[in-house]
């Protein structure tokens, strides 16, 4: 892909097209470490697996949730010391990043970010409470005698059907930023790069 658009710019330059200032070199920078990248999609198939496939209170479901839990304690410390956009210093957002990227994406300006843009750190950060809470409600429901009957089962129940909410929106929103700016959303956490210009503003990056 790269080697086509070498050669789409060197023809468009020969006959004259654009000139060589105008044209966009493009390049890859990675972003999302191993870690990350695997926490991300083992999450994804096991949230399937307990959400809509396996039957609640059953032995699979409670051992996809005890491994979920191990994965969500997993990337609590990679959000400490792993990779650069892996750290929660690195993409927790303050209330002027969150007001300037609405304010301009809604103005046409759409900001570009290698990691997650403001907003999105935001669902990242639900998403992990969500996750946390969920876990943490469902390995409490084997302790009924502790917290009364079905009590916990209600309150685990509550953070499973917020959880999948969020999910929902955070895919749509994944999609719909992806097609609109071009950012590589998916691409870039299947193979951990994503591919920018040499004109593009990266408001993140390292």
């Amino acid at each position: 892909m790269a080697l086509y658009s070498e050669c789409v710019n060197t023809l468009k330059m020969m006959f004259f097209l654009v000139k060589e200032d105008e044209v966009e070199k493009k390049y890859e920078i990675y972003v999302w470490d191993v870690i990350v990248r695997l926490f991300h999609w083992i999450t994804v198939t096991l949230c399937v697996l307990n959400l809509f496939i396996l039957e609640e209170g059953e032995r699979n479901h409670r051992y996809v949730g005890y491994t979920l839990a191990g994965l969500v304690v997993i990337r609590i410390i990679w959000g400490f010391y792993g990779s650069h956009y892996a750290r929660f210093y690195q993409f927790i957002p303050t209330p002027t990043d969150i007001y300037d990227y609405i304010h301009n994406t809604l103005n046409g300006k759409h900001p570009y970010y290698a990691g997650h843009n403001p907003v999105g750190s935001l669902m990242v950060l639900f998403l992990l409470a969500c996750l946390v809470g969920t876990a943490v409600t469902g390995i409490l429901t084997n302790f009924e005698d502790l917290f009364g009957d079905d009590v916990m089962e209600g309150i685990h129940g509550i953070f499973a059907q917020t959880l999948q909410a969020a999910i929902f929106v955070h895919v749509l929103a994944v999609i719909v930023i992806d097609y609109r700016t071009k950012s590589d959303l998916i691409r870039g956490m299947i193979t951990g790069k994503k591919r920018i210009t040499d004109k593009s503003i990266v408001k993140d990056l390292k």
